[in-house]
């Protein structure tokens, strides 16, 4: 089953439903804004195994970046590894996330 590349809207309804949210970039940018709850799982650690690992219950995941690059190509890795959970992206990242209006945790 491939991802799905979601906007704003279908993403907060998403994490509304129980979405275990991924943030695939790097600890510098997580540590200046990311989304409440967020995992942080940067891109060159992303895996099948360590994704199964933060989620044990096998709950949608939903993985976003900066911009929607890197998590797309974190959902193709996940993919090719034969993960078998529903993989969401988030097609804006944490820009369009911003640009909306949404929620932020900064330091």
């Amino acid at each position: 089953m491939p991802f799905k590349s979601l906007n704003i809207k279908d993403s907060i309804e998403a994490i509304k439903k129980g979405a275990i949210i991924i943030d695939v970039r790097e600890q510098t940018e997580h540590d200046q804004a990311h989304i409440q709850n967020s995992v942080l799982l940067p891109l060159s650690t992303v895996s099948a195994e360590e994704v199964s690992k933060i989620n044990s219950q096998n709950k949608t995941i939903i993985i976003h970046c900066r911009s929607g690059k890197r998590s797309k190509v974190a959902a193709n890795i996940l993919l090719n590894q034969n993960y078998t959970g529903e993989i969401l992206e988030i097609d804006d990242g944490i820009i369009g996330w911003i640009e909306n209006n949404q929620p932020i945790i900064s330091k």
